[in-house]
């Protein structure tokens, strides 16, 4: 299956281009949502949804991302439950899991 990234940044275009430059180099096709996908979305926005990838390949991006230093804490594979919703479900989505791993995360601290 052809590896495909959907990345969504509304207010850092210099990260969104780093990330597409690596997206390149490693032959991954960058999808660009219609600009009606993009209604609804907050104004800060940014997520990532990561396709076709195999689990190796997921880690060596995951890995490439960090060694760049570039954190996107909203992202996700596509599955088949999220496959046709709509970017703003997604981004609400991926909010609340955010969130309820960042209170697992603090609470495992204290």
């Amino acid at each position: 299956m052809e590896k495909k990234l959907l990345y969504i940044n509304r207010k850092e275009a210099e990260k969104e281009q780093k990330i597409g430059a690596l997206a390149a180099l490693r032959h991954i096709e960058l999808l660009q949502p219609k600009e009606e996908e993009l209604e609804g979305l907050p104004e800060d926005a940014e997520l990532m949804k990561l396709i076709g990838f195999t689990g190796a390949e997921l880690g060596d991006f995951l890995s490439a991302l960090r060694l760049l230093g570039l954190r996107v804490d909203y992202k996700c594979t596509e599955t088949e439950s999220n496959r046709s919703w709509s970017l703003r479900r997604l981004y609400e989505e991926l909010r609340k899991e955010h969130e309820s791993m960042k209170r697992y995360q603090e609470r495992k601290r204290t």
